[in-house]
């Protein structure tokens, strides 16, 4: 009997940081839709418990199963966070896939206003814990699957390439998991896991929601206009580079963009 040449992620153990809101909210959403089972890990409790119940729900979930769906919190902050991961791979075992979408609130402020436990704190959850979570999942041969196509995400943005004024502290450790996405691929190729890092430009998530409605409005607005697509990002649009790259088993050590054409130029006005 033929197999299907499309649909290699169904039946595939897929572990999502940062899934219960956001990019990783709608890269669990679409990796449900292939077949595949998730679990989510946040901070919350109230937000893993409501993204799992809406992952399972046929109403609002296509392709819903709520036995290929699971979630439990995780501290991604400060020197508590290694622990933590350690007990949340722990609880789901062996996987196939890890994705790290997580992040915090956006911080954008001139350069002196700055300090050494802000700078810290700026890359705690979406430059640190990427590292630790990595470090955790493949130092173990029974998490992550070796040499099965097993494989990492991470998760970066376009503010690496194209500088916006008052970002240079989160550009920063943006531009920095380029090179830990390549270093990675190189140190974890031996054990047969690819390494890759999705660079999306402007995105309707919830990490713009410290901004007040109507100043974040008209921001997000602004930056449609300029984009080559005339248009925000939505998170469903580049949850499916995410699938991509679980599949493609030819990618490692890539930086895949999917930012409206923002690091090209800006839209003619």
């Amino acid at each position: 009997m033929a197999t299907s040449k499309t649909r290699v992620l169904a039946g595939k153990k897929v572990v999502i940081i940062g899934g219960s809101s956001g990019l990783g909210f709608a890269a669990a959403s679409a990796l449900i839709e292939e077949g595949a089972s998730v679990v989510i890990g946040s901070s919350s409790a109230a937000k893993v418990s409501a993204a799992v119940a809406k992952l399972s729900d046929p109403s609002t979930q296509f392709n819903a199963d709520a036995s290929r769906v699971s979630g439990y919190t995780v501290n991604l902050s400060g020197a508590a966070a290694e622990s933590s991961l350690r007990e949340f791979f722990t609880r789901i075992g062996s996987f196939d896939h890890l994705i790290h979408t997580a992040g915090d609130t956006l911080r954008m402020k001139p350069l002196d206003e700055w300090d050494y436990a802000s700078l810290v704190e700026a890359g705690d959850v979406r430059y640190f814990s990427a590292i630790l979570a990595v470090k955790i999942a493949t130092a173990n041969p029974n998490l992550l699957r070796r040499n099965a196509g097993g494989s990492i995400v991470l998760t970066t943005g376009a503010v690496a390439q194209k500088p916006m004024l008052n970002w240079s502290a989160v550009a920063g450790y943006a531009a920095a998991l380029y090179g830990l996405t390549r270093g990675l691929a190189l140190d974890l190729a031996d054990k047969g896991i690819r390494v890759n890092c999705i660079s999306p430009g402007p995105v309707e998530t919830e990490l713009w929601s410290g901004i007040p409605d109507e100043q974040r409005k008209a921001m997000l607005d602004e930056m449609g206009s300029k984009l080559l697509t005339g248009k925000i990002g939505q998170p469903e649009e580049v949850a499916h580079t995410y699938v991509y790259l679980l599949k493609d088993t030819n990618q490692t050590g890539q930086i895949i963009n999917t930012d409206g054409g923002s690091t090209l130029t800006d839209r003619p006005q």
